[in-house]
């Protein structure tokens, strides 16, 4: 038996038929009031409705199907309960989109102000319920990867006022406000004119209604176009105040910082390097908080991000290395991110070492306290103070950061509670400890022990 497959909603190929979709009922919302308008019936547009646009419709409830939804965060992958939810959703206006309707045969006519008014084009529009699918549509592209939230809410804010802009003009067609010594085109361009002067309530005069079905239909476009003009300029304005939330969050950060410095009289050097610092976190980090962020998740996440940003450096790492998954998921978490700025001292010589540290972004420099002399510069990827891990000695250099430098560091306290959960691995750096120790005690005077990727240089 053949088992069909299940497509994720948010798999590319459901995302590129949603674009088709989005695409063709797109073109139905244009051109079918079009076909009301000028009765082109035995022309493409009467084909492609009725042939291909039937098609599309009929492969995407059939799709429907056998595509997974999301159910309280969770994707629904079960057949049963995926033919279920779709039956109570959205299949029956599916369900009527796809009957060719433009195939009925003679017109159905309706006496409407003095005109008569075909019904048959009008119930095809039914068609145009599938464009309450757009709000879902746009919930799926707003979580994508490739699309800023706030650009498609914006795009679809302005598509909707041109469809119904649009809508309007062509009842101002229906309704006879055109002149006959201009072209199909020409009215078309004058009424669309009209529809959007009157709901930007701007209103020039230069057309008018001319008759009572006319002055009534204006004065529903008004009360229509007053609120939507209002709610377009207020959805307008949030937009784009939060197209990028970053941005404003960075821009008042600064305004704080500068309020807080001017009262409290911050020398000019200490503004400047502060000014340094946000300028830097904000064009490296957009100003993001990365302790934030995970505690946000919940703890399979955490170790799953924290394992794909730390890994790889964790791997070139001595006493790391040959470690179980299960270890190295759980030293992942207890990394704790810090930041240097150029000049800065990360640890003197003759300290007492509790921490190691992994470079993320930036370089360091193993320098002797007295003499100022560089043993050796480590640079992203790179670690050093790695014996502060195993044994209580002192730093024998200083490290000194050579620009901005993202760090992550590992304390020896959280290092031997992860010991405690793994006994084989324990015993493994007890003996990494005691061959510390021993070369330790027959290391040269001049000899660095802060190093942890690259040997100190000869001088």
């Amino acid at each position: 038996m053949i088992t069909r497959p299940v497509f994720l909603p948010d798999s590319w190929v459901r995302s590129l038929w949603d674009l088709l979709l989005f695409v063709v009922t797109l073109s139905l919302a244009i051109l079918g009031p079009l076909e009301i308008v000028y009765k082109f019936r035995q022309n493409f547009f009467f084909w492609y409705s009725a042939v291909f646009l039937s098609a599309i419709f009929l492969a995407d409830l059939v799709l429907n199907f056998h595509t997974a939804y999301y159910a309280r965060g969770e994707v629904v992958t079960d057949r049963a309960a995926i033919r279920r939810h779709y039956l109570k959703t959205w299949f029956f206006i599916d369900l009527l989109s796809v009957f060719p309707l433009e195939l009925i045969s003679g017109p159905l006519n309706l006496q409407l102000f003095g005109h008569t008014l075909d019904l048959a084009p009008v119930l095809r529009l039914l068609r145009l319920l599938r464009l309450l699918h757009l709000r879902q549509l746009v919930n799926r592209w707003s979580h994508a990867d490739f699309f800023n939230p706030s650009v498609i809410r914006l795009a679809i804010l302005l598509l909707w006022i041109l469809m119904v802009a649009h809508w309007a003009a062509c009842g101002w067609i229906v309704l006879g406000n055109v002149r006959p010594d201009y072209t199909a085109p020409e009215n078309y361009l004058r009424a669309l004119y009209w529809a959007i002067t009157t709901f930007a309530t701007i209103g020039y005069g230069d057309i008018t209604p001319l008759n009572v079905p006319q002055i009534a239909y204006t004065i529903v476009v008004e009360i229509i176009g007053v609120g939507m003009f209002g709610y377009m300029i207020g959805n307008i304005a949030s937009l784009l105040a939060n197209l990028d939330i970053a941005r404003s969050k960075y821009q008042e950060k600064i305004n704080r910082l500068n309020l807080f410095m001017e009262y409290r009289g911050i020398p000019v050097a200490l503004r400047q390097k502060l000014r340094r610092y946000y300028r830097y976190m904000w064009e490296s980090r957009r100003g993001y908080d990365e302790n934030l962020l995970l505690k946000d998740l919940p703890s399979a996440l955490q170790k799953e991000l924290a394992m794909h940003i730390h890994a790889e450096v964790l791997e070139k790492i001595p006493i790391f290395r040959g470690a179980e998954d299960g270890f190295i998921k759980e030293i992942v978490m207890k990394l704790v991110p810090a930041m240097f700025t150029p000049g800065d001292i990360i640890f003197r010589e003759g300290e007492i070492g509790h921490n190691m540290y992994f470079i993320s972004k930036g370089s360091v420099e193993i320098i002797h306290e007295h003499t100022g002399k560089v043993f050796a510069t480590i640079k992203q990827g790179g670690y050093f103070g790695e014996i502060a891990l195993l044994m209580d000695s002192p730093r024998s250099a200083t490290v000194r950061a050579v620009d901005y430098c993202d760090l992550y560091t590992l304390d020896k306290d959280s290092f031997q509670v992860v010991l405690m959960h793994f006994p084989q691995f324990a015993k493994q750096v007890q003996q990494m400890a005691k061959n510390r120790i021993k070369s330790w005690k027959h290391r040269p005077k001049n000899h660095s022990h802060a190093i942890g990727k690259k040997k100190p240089k000869r001088g």
